[in-house]
């Protein structure tokens, strides 16, 4: 990844945390000759550094879960808040207009190997911690244990748990840290008041309260 040293993340704990708010990865895989990319969410496991995990799990059915095996390297990118930027929104740019349009966005990415588990516990272990952290935010979570016996073993048959041993993060927070304070908070403010709720506008809160390591 490009990566310049005013844009790179370096706050684990800010990293951690894009993790967990935007948990569907991209998991690009070598087969044979072609790369091949695979759409999962991942939840990390204590705290991020080298020798941590990610942990998943995928249907029996993909093939991703083959391709895993010691010295098996694979990437696994997250993607946070993103939002194209407009160079009218810089106040610097009615004083000289040496302006230009750009794109912000907040970017993960992690090395490391892939390995599966067909162990029934490993399974079952995986499947419960993606979904306490999934349905933490619902009135009356839902529980592994609340479908019946039965009907869960053959969900759990159906699946292969997954983990990303991790050996390399890099992280990229492009939040207009190369603007001036002024022009930042003319994105940050055209961001927020302009754009419908979803990454845009949180790109504009992230850039307002000033989140980004510099």
């Amino acid at each position: 990844m490009y990566l310049p040293a005013h844009f790179e993340q370096s706050d684990p704990q800010a990293i951690a945390e894009a993790i967990a708010q935007n948990p569907l990865a991209t998991l690009v895989t070598r087969d044979g000759e072609d790369l091949v990319a695979d759409h999962l969410p991942l939840l990390l496991e204590g705290s991020l550094a080298a020798g941590a995990r990610l942990i998943g799990h995928v249907a029996i059915a993909n093939d991703v879960w083959r391709r895993a095996g010691e010295g098996a390297r694979v990437l696994a990118v997250f993607q946070g808040p993103h939002a194209y930027v407009s160079p009218n929104w810089y106040p610097s740019k009615r004083e000289h207009h040496r302006a230009v349009p750009t794109y912000n966005y907040v970017t993960v990415q992690i090395n490391g190997t892939l390995h599966a588990s067909q162990d029934p516990a490993v399974k079952r272990r995986a499947v419960e911690a993606l979904t306490a952290r999934m349905e933490s935010t619902q009135p009356a979570p839902w529980k592994v244990a609340d479908a019946p016996p039965d009907y869960l073993e053959t969900m759990l048959a159906a699946i292969v748990a997954i983990e990303l041993r991790i050996d390399r993060v890099q992280a990229k927070w492009k939040v207009s840290q190369n603007r001036s304070a002024d022009d930042r908070a003319g994105v940050a403010q055209a961001l927020v008041r302009e754009a419908q709720p979803g990454p845009a506008r949180q790109m504009g809160t992230l850039i307002e309260r000033g989140l980004f390591g510099e």
